[in-house]
């Protein structure tokens, strides 16, 4: 036999076998034990939740001829035809493709003919939304007065798309999402069956990845097969998906707290070196946010949180450490990056100037960042520390008293310009910077925002990029990534230097003009002859320095009129004539 997904090998057979669905599958069972079937019922509700699963189980239960409390018996022959197919009463049609006025009449002439081996002819139409209204009209009539051995059972994952007047011809049903518990006690049953070794918190990540839906939760569990065989643990799962763990979610939010702003870009950075999916990553990141809140805001928090005890008590401890406005600013700036993301060419900017301005709420003028900054400063006056407008005056006079600071020797290493030349390393450097920042953002997209159109300026050590206060985290990025930075300049340069960082305001005193490093300071003038032939040299070789008559001013004694009368055309000649026979 061929071999079976792990969602179709396990799926119920009977009432009883379905997950988290009592509310519907009891409902059924009654109606078919007191013979009160309806002709036409609709069953929602998201995907994996076994809506399927129960129009098929119906379809054996009204045409088997030894149901048992309800549900098929799976043994009589009407029951193994229906599952192997030979029995042509049951018809299972996805409108996603069959979605037309044709496909709708064809179901009509042929639900006219009474059943050749069940009772009754059933109609399973899945995903009912995607028929157009043509076909909806079509089917109208007919699902309002079937004829009495037809069932028609409709599915679909959005019902506000179906049009009232089929949802009133229906009984409908919804499937509710199935909790983490319900998965998780299935799965046991399948490992059992299976033969495979799951361990408990393996288990717990299942359920979540699950999303409420069993045969998503399967699907990874059949991957996570394929990848680490017959036993599988949380690390596993964690390898064979991508994913990242709770570990990355609570420490990224502890940094966010602490406003430490490089550990941020340290943990994104491992993130991608292990090849983690970051889109997924943030979507699990807003999901613990909101954990949090609802630890912040509940007493019930076990009851709504799907997750197991030991990350409960981590998520409450850390939600007392961080006030409400905080978690609520964060999903906020989250949420609105990752609608940015999806339009970016490289999203990891994004979400990292994202994540860092939560770590800078006084360079985010939003409502909810400027709730955060209030809350910081509630929370420290409850601490003791007085803001008074005493101590603010205090602040200010101190501050004009204050002599203009210097920058640190780490910050500038003062350098002799006389020294230079414009092959110095730090001035090559700096005067290719434009092309070298090119070069940066095209091997490290990550840092373009940090290097592109930045000034720069030099030091005894090397360049210095100088920012706006304004843009720290800009400067939060070229610091954390430093090293790539001095890579890329060592190998535009060919000699290794260092690559620092400042704001303008404090090198604003230091700054180097390295455009003029190299130039000859003397000025050359015409009235200078002694250098004529250094200026001119096209001009002196032309020259014939014997009769070459010096200017002396004192002999400077000649009258217009002797210019007048002076016949030079013969002397001109004479001349021309001599300078054509010397060359």
């Amino acid at each position: 036999m061929a071999y079976q997904a792990l969602y179709r090998k396990w799926r119920p057979v009977t009432f009883e076998d379905v997950v988290g669905q009592a509310h519907i599958t009891k409902t059924l069972q009654n109606q078919l034990e007191t013979g009160k079937v309806s002709h036409a019922y609709l069953f929602c509700g998201t995907r994996g939740t076994g809506k399927t699963t129960v129009a098929k189980i119906l379809a054996k239960a009204v045409n088997c001829q030894s149901p048992k409390n309800g549900s098929p018996c799976n043994e009589c022959s009407i029951c193994r035809g229906i599952m192997d197919g030979s029995i042509m009463d049951v018809f299972e049609i996805d409108a996603a493709s069959n979605n037309g006025v044709d496909n709708i009449r064809e179901i009509i002439e042929d639900s006219k003919y009474l059943a050749t081996e069940a009772t009754y002819r059933v109609y399973i139409i899945d995903e009912v939304h995607m028929l157009s209204g043509g076909a909806f009209n079509a089917l109208l009539k007919t699902l309002e007065e079937p004829p009495e051995h037809v069932i028609f059972i409709l599915a679909t994952t959005e019902a506000h798309k179906v049009p009232q007047t089929i949802l009133s011809r229906c009984q409908r049903f919804d499937f509710k999402r199935i909790n983490s518990n319900d998965i998780i006690r299935r799965m046991r049953e399948i490992a059992m069956g299976e033969g495979l070794t799951i361990t408990d918190d393996a288990y717990g990540l299942l359920a979540n990845l699950a999303d409420g839906s069993m045969r998503d939760g399967l699907s990874v569990l059949e991957r996570c097969i394929s990848e680490s065989g017959s036993s599988v643990t949380y690390d596993s799962i964690t390898a064979a998906l991508g994913i990242t763990g709770t570990d990355a979610l609570f420490s990224i939010t502890d940094a966010v707290n602490l406003q430490d702003a490089g550990k941020i870009l340290e943990i994104i950075d491992r993130l991608m070196s292990d090849g983690k999916d970051l889109n997924n990553f943030i979507n699990d990141l807003i999901n613990h946010y909101r954990n949090l809140l609802v630890c912040k805001v509940t007493d019930n928090a076990e009851g709504l949180l799907d997750c197991d005890g030991e990350n409960l008590v981590k998520l409450k401890a850390q939600a007392d450490r961080t006030s409400f406005e905080k978690l609520s600013n964060a999903v906020s700036v989250l949420s609105s990056a990752k609608n940015e993301a999806k339009w970016a060419k490289m999203p990891r900017v994004i979400y990292e100037l994202a994540l860092i301005k939560l770590t800078k709420p006084e360079y985010d003028s939003s409502v909810d960042a400027i709730l955060d900054r209030i809350s910081i400063l509630e929370e420290k006056i409850k601490n003791g520390i007085k803001v008074t407008a005493v101590a603010q005056e205090e602040k200010e006079e101190k501050k004009i008293e204050k002599k203009p600071k210097k920058p640190s020797a780490r910050l500038f290493v003062p350098v002799d310009v006389g020294t230079l030349t414009q092959d110095s390393p730090q001035v090559a450097a700096a005067r290719r910077w434009d092309k070298i920042a090119r070069q940066i953002s095209k091997k490290y997209p990550y840092v373009a925002s940090a290097v592109m159109d930045r000034k720069v300026t030099i030091d005894g050590e090397g360049i210095i990029m100088i920012f706006n206060n304004s843009e720290t985290m800009s400067k939060e990025i070229a610091v954390t990534h430093r090293k790539d930075i001095e890579n890329v300049v060592e190998q535009a340069i060919g000699v290794e230097i260092i690559v620092k960082t400042a704001f303008l305001e404090d090198i604003e005193d230091n700054i180097i003009d390295f455009w003029k490093i190299g130039e000859k300071k003397e000025e050359k003038t015409l009235n200078s002859l002694d250098n004529l032939d250094e200026m001119f040299p096209e001009i002196v070789d032309n020259l014939d320095n014997s009769e070459f008559v010096e200017y002396k001013p004192e002999e400077d004694n000649f009258e217009q009129v002797d210019i007048i009368n002076n016949d030079s055309d013969d002397d001109d000649e004479e001349f021309l004539e001599e300078n054509e026979i010397e060359e």
